[in-house]
Formats: structure tokens, sequence, C-alpha cells
């Protein structure tokens, strides 16, 4: 914007006089020199500041490729059910809870890369680089290049976004068909015809069938799109209509939806009800260390300026950014898919008695990061928005990048001890959630069953789970598992900190077994530093000379 006349006079007081047929180049001359003597000093700080933030994304891009190579419970349940053939993999899914999209894109990717950990984990990879560009299309076309530069970068950085794009899990697609439906929802609004409004349907459906917490996220939707039946009746009309269809395409899935709502749950933990909130910024900022309370505050902040931030004048000594508590609708909209989202999550969790994970919360992520570089635009200066950017950017993979190759499991130290398990010796795990990741480790012809009821250990069926693993004694199994023994070797595989069966359950069962075969070798100690830990004990085979010891011992145990 050229200077005012009186600041180019003020800015070169001392100029010589010259004709009035060149006062105005004369005087705009002195404040184009100042011009020019500093912004390449500006310009290369701010160039500096980009190449920062494209270097933290570049690696939060390559960060997604990188993971353990043991996969844990979640991950070797989600990869053993996708193997199955497809009429058994849909039956599976009535015990595990989950809605099967995922599982079936996971079956046809097994299909072509195989079962690996880095193959498995390489599809939610693909899928969560797909997001940037598309986040990219959507911010550009809604908010201009600032915002959609800043949502690219913020996606690309986010610990979150990168945890869940190496993990076989559903959570990376969740947040693509997040992106994807906004984009749809916009071809809505501004398109006419049916194609439109098909697509909306079918990303819909898609979100529905990939996880259950898409619901909220599609209630949410419907309940914007029902206040703005007043004043945009027509398009409003067309986004219902759109949800609709997608409702309608969830439909098929109904009956084993009834089945999983009426036995399988989440007894893993508590419902937290509308501590959701607090869950989901914890896990969007990575934890709990400090760098990541750093990236939590930016992020909170910024999310605060970009819903209240406004555009002002740009008027020597006046503010280039105001603030007001009414938000514009755009701000509004975000607003309530992110934390109206969590919210409704939170009071679904609260009147149902069903717990919340903070991985499901991938719902709600990209409408909150699209709120937190909106106020990234809304910083006053090329070099404050290059600083906020690059600020985020470089805490989010300072973040992420230390627990790329931290190990999620001991499964792999426990399959390694157990190389040396003889002929007939039998491994029960305590509680069965650690048979999975155990289960691909290990050789197929090892007798590993799980606690209570010694089935296979590939997978864990979530059906009627409380009721099932804690009405047998303890000391029942423990009977079972000698007599499966026989004389050979028994192997006990236990965890720390799971819920449903108590570790007092656990302990019982290796206390019973230890009564008959006196007390048992600790092979692998528990880690409480990995989020599933495993103690593995071994009970050496019996003496040929003791089996009226054993046989007394199991009366007495039962």
């Amino acid at each position: 914007m050229p200077p005012s006349p009186g600041g180019a006079a003020a800015a070169a007081p001392d100029a010589p006089a010259r004709p009035a047929a060149d006062s105005g180049r004369s005087a705009r001359r002195p404040s184009a020199w100042i011009r020019l003597g500093e912004r390449p000093r500006q310009s290369r700080v701010v160039r500096a500041l980009a190449a920062v933030a494209a270097a933290a994304g570049v690696t939060g891009v390559v960060a997604r490729f990188v993971a353990p190579p043991e996969l844990w419970l979640d991950e070797a349940q989600s990869v053993a059910i996708a193997r199955l053939p497809l009429p058994d993999l849909l039956a599976a899914l009535r015990q595990d809870g989950s809605p099967p999209l995922y599982y079936l894109l996971l079956h046809a990717w097994t299909a072509l890369f195989g079962s690996g950990a880095t193959a498995v984990r390489a599809l939610s990879a693909v899928l969560s680089v797909l997001t940037l560009p598309l986040a990219w299309h959507l911010a550009r076309r809604l908010a201009g290049r600032r915002v959609a530069v800043a949502l690219v970068v913020l996606l690309a950085t986010s610990p979150f976004a990168i945890r869940y794009a190496s993990e076989t899990r559903m959570y990376s697609l969740l947040a693509f068909l997040t992106v994807l439906g906004a984009v749809a929802v916009v071809a809505v609004l501004r398109r006419d015809g049916a194609g439109p409004v098909l697509g909306l349907g079918a990303v819909t459906g898609a979100l529905l069938l990939t996880h259950l917490w898409s619901f909220h996220l599609v209630a949410v939707t419907g309940l914007l799109a029902l206040a703005a039946l007043r004043t945009r009746r027509r398009a409003a009309s067309r986004v219902l209509t759109g949800l609709a269809l997608g409702l309608l395409l969830f439909t098929p899935w109904v009956p084993s939806l009834l089945v999983q709502v009426t036995h399988t749950g989440t007894p893993w933990a508590e419902p937290p009800g509308l501590l959701a909130l607090p869950m989901a910024l914890d896990a969007w900022r990575g934890g709990g260390a400090v760098r990541a309370h750093a990236l939590g505050t930016a992020l909170l902040l910024l999310a605060a300026l970009g819903a209240l931030a406004v555009p002002a004048a740009r008027r020597p000594g006046s503010p280039t950014v105001l603030l007001r508590l009414r938000l514009r609708p755009s701000r509004a909209v975000l607003l309530a898919l992110s934390a109206g989202t969590l919210v409704v999550a939170g009071l679904v969790s609260r009147l149902t008695g069903t717990a919340v994970a903070d991985r499901y919360t991938s719902v709600a992520l990209v409408a909150f990061l699209a709120l937190v570089a909106t106020g990234v635009a809304a910083l006053p200066g090329t070099r404050a928005r290059a600083v906020g950017l690059a600020l985020v950017a470089v805490l989010g993979v300072a973040t992420a990048v230390p627990g790329l190759t931290a190990p999620r499991t001991q499964a792999g130290q426990v399959a390694r001890a157990l190389a040396d398990a003889g002929p007939g010796d039998v491994v029960v795990t305590c509680p069965d959630q650690l048979g999975p990741a155990l289960a691909r480790l290990v050789p197929p012809d090892l007798d590993l069953v799980v606690y209570p009821d010694l089935r296979p250990a590939d997978r864990v069926d979530w059906t009627d789970y409380v009721d099932r693993v804690t009405g047998t004694p303890s000391a029942t199994v423990a009977a079972e598992v000698l007599e499966r023994a026989g004389d050979a070797g028994i192997w006990v595989v236990t965890g720390l900190g799971y819920r449903v069966p108590s570790p007092g359950r656990c302990g019982a069962l290796v206390e019973t077994l230890a009564a008959v075969r006196d007390e048992p070798d600790l092979v692998v100690a528990a880690d409480a530093r990995i989020p599933e830990s495993d103690r593995l004990q071994y009970f050496p085979p019996v003496p040929a000379a003791e089996p009226a010891r054993r046989s007394a011992g199991v009366g007495a145990a039962g």
C-alpha cells in the first residue's frame, strides 16, 4: 500500500528541493529506499522460518512410516480379523465391536502387500499423507492460501496424526474421511444437482462404517444444517438429505451393531463423560512432556485467536487484529465440529456407560486444527505468522519423533524367550488381551491359549467379556492348565494395569500353579514404561518321580 504524502515528507525532511512536476516522485523515493533497505532483512527471516516449517512438515510426513517392529493388541487384533475370509471377517466383527470398512480395506491391502508390521501400518500412513493435499484443497477454497498452508503444516507435524498414521487401526482413515466429508458438504452448498448430494451420502456412509464416533460428528453436522434451515433452506435441506443417505448406507450393518451394543462394549476402561475434552487436548498435544505442554498451550491460544479474531483497518498506530466475543459463522462451525463433537461424545459416554479412548477423538482433530490454522493466519504481520507456524511445527515434530520407535508392547521380548519352550509346553496369557500381539510372533505349533477358557490367543472375543472372564474361578482354570500340560512346562504371561480381569485373578492363577509346581522362574519382568507390558513366568516340567504330588496338588487347587 503506497504511503501517504505526509508520511513520505516526514521520512525525508532534508531532501533537496525539486520542481513541482517531480514532487510526487521525489516524495515517494525516500520511503521506497527505506522499504528496499528493510525488506531483504525481513524476507530472509521469513524465508528462514518458512524453511523451518517446511522441514518440520517433511519430517512429519517421513515419520508416519516409522514405527517399532511389533504390533500391540489393537493392531494385531485388526490384522487377525482382516486376514479372515470375508464371511468369517464380518462374523468376527460381531465379537469385536467395530464397523467393517477399515477391516475390508485392510483385507484387500494384506492380500496385496502381506501382513508384516511395516506393510499393514503403511495403509494408515498412506491415508494420512493423502489427507494433506485434500486439506490444502479444501482450506484454499474456503479460507485462502494462508490458512491452507497453516493447516497442511499443522496436520503434517501433529504428534497425534503422526502417531496414528503408524498404527494399524482406522484413525487415519477417519481423519481422511472427515476432510473428504467437508469437501462433499462444500460441493452440496455450491453446486446444484443430485451428484453432490449422493457424494455426501457416500462419504457419510463411509464415515459411519469406519467408526461409531462418526455418529457424533454427523449429529453435530445435522444440527448445524437444521439451524441453517431458516436462512438457507434449500442448501440446508440438501445437506440433510446427504446425511440421511449416509445413514441409509449404514442400515445393512444395523443387525450386527445391535449384537455389538448388546454383547460387546469397552470393559477395559471407565466412561469419562465430559472429560473427553481434556483427554482430546492431551492426546492432540502428544502427551505430558514439557514440549507437549508448550505445544498444547500454543494450539489453544491460536485456536482462541482463530475463533475470535476479525480483520481490522491497517492504519499507523492501530492494531491489526481485533477480537470479538460473537463468533463468525465459519468459526462457529469449526468450533461446533471440534469441541461440539467431543461434548456430544462425552454426553453419550455418560448416558450409555461406554468408555472413551483418546484415539477416538481423531474424528474432531481436523476441525480443531483448522481453527488453529485460522488463528495462525490472523497473526499480525508476515513475520508473526511465520514465527507462529514454525513454532508449532517444530514443537509438534519434537514431541512426536522421540516416541517413533518406542516399543508399544513387550510381546517381542516374550516371544524371544518362548523360543526355549519345549515340546508339549503350554503358554497361557492372563489377560487374553496379551494374546494377539504374542500369537503373531511365536511358532504356530506352540500351544498358546488364553485365560479363562484356554481358547486360541490370536483374537480377543469381547462378547459378554466381563461375565465370561470373571465367571470362572482361577483355581478351575489352573486345574485345566495343569491337565492340559501334563508333565510338560507351563509358561504364564501376565500384564500390568488391566481392569478386567483384575490383577488378583491372574495372581491367583499363578499362586495355584505354584502350589503344585513350586515357585516359577521369572523369565521376563514387566516394564511399566511400555504401554502393553508383559511378565513371563515359567514352571518347569514335572520330574518323573513326582506324578503323585502333582495329582494331589490339583485336587487341593480344585
